[in-house]
C-alpha cells in the first residue's frame, strides 16, 4: 500500500490521463471507493489512504501502469538472474517510492557494514548479495520501514479527523512518560497511537461529532 497521500494524488491524476477518463468518470470512481461530497462533488481530500489505494488499484485493473518514481534509479543489471527475493524487494521499494540505492545501503549494512577487526565489510550492491539469509534480512528491514510509514500515515489521518496536530501527539507521549527519540520512527509506539486515536475517532463518531 502506498502511504504518501500526495503521491497517490499524482498517480490518480496520471492514471486519469492515461486511461482517458473524464473528470466526471474520475469522480464516479472516487465515490465508488469512499469519496465524500465536498463543494458539490466527490473529493479525493475526503478519502483515507486505504480508499485512495483502492481507487488506484481499480485504475491498475483497467490498464494503468504505475511507473517507479524518477529517483528510483536503475534496476541491477543482473536483476533477471537474481533470486526471487529481488522481486519482493522491488515491490517494496516501488510501494514506498524508495530508490535502489536505498536497498544497496540496507544490503551493505546487513552483510557487514564497514567491517571491523574480525569482520569483512559488507557488499556494496544489492545485486552482489548471495546468501538467502541476507536477502530475507533485507526484506525484513524493508517490511519494518513500510510498517513505520503506514502507521505514521494512519496516525496523521486519525488526528486530522480529530482536529489535532503532531504537537498534540508529542504532548500525549510526554504526558504518558514515554521516552522515545523519534516517535515517528518507532513502529510499536505508532501501533499503540493508531489504536488510541482510532478509539477516539470511534467515540467521537458515536457521539455524532466526526
Amino acid at each position: 500500500m502506498i502511504e504518501d497521500r500526495q503521491r497517490l494524488y499524482r498517480l490518480l491524476g496520471v492514471g486519469q490521463r492515461d486511461l482517458g477518463m473524464s473528470e466526471e468518470s474520475l469522480r464516479i470512481l472516487l465515490a465508488r471507493h469512499g469519496a465524500q461530497v465536498k463543494d458539490g462533488k466527490p473529493s479525493r481530500t475526503t478519502m483515507t489512504i486505504s480508499q485512495l489505494n483502492s481507487a488506484l488499484t481499480e485504475m491498475v485493473e483497467k490498464g494503468f501502469k504505475v511507473k517507479p518514481p524518477k529517483r528510483a534509479g536503475k534496476k541491477p543489471r543482473n536483476f533477471n538472474r537474481l533470486p526471487l527475493y529481488a522481486d519482493k524487494v522491488e515491490a517494496l521499494l516501488a510501494d514506498m517510492g524508495l530508490s535502489w540505492a536505498y536497498a544497496d545501503t540496507i544490503a551493505r549494512n546487513i552483510t557487514g557494514g564497514n567491517g571491523g577487526r574480525d569482520k569483512d565489510p559488507g557488499v556494496e550492491r544489492l545485486a552482489w548479495v548471495k546468501r538467502p539469509e541476507h536477502w530475507r534480512a533485507i526484506i525484513a528491514a524493508l517490511d519494518v520501514e513500510q510498517t513505520k510509514r503506514v502507521r505514521l500515515a494512519q496516525v496523521q489521518e486519525l488526528i486530522a479527523k480529530l482536529g489535532l496536530t503532531e504537537a498534540d501527539v508529542e504532548a500525549l507521549i510526554e504526558q504518558r512518560g514515554i521516552r522515545v527519540k523519534n516517535w515517528r520512527r518507532a513502529p510499536n509506539l505508532l501501533g499503540k497511537l493508531v489504536d488510541y486515536y482510532y478509539a477516539q475517532v470511534e467515540q467521537r463518531e458515536a457521539e455524532g461529532g466526526v
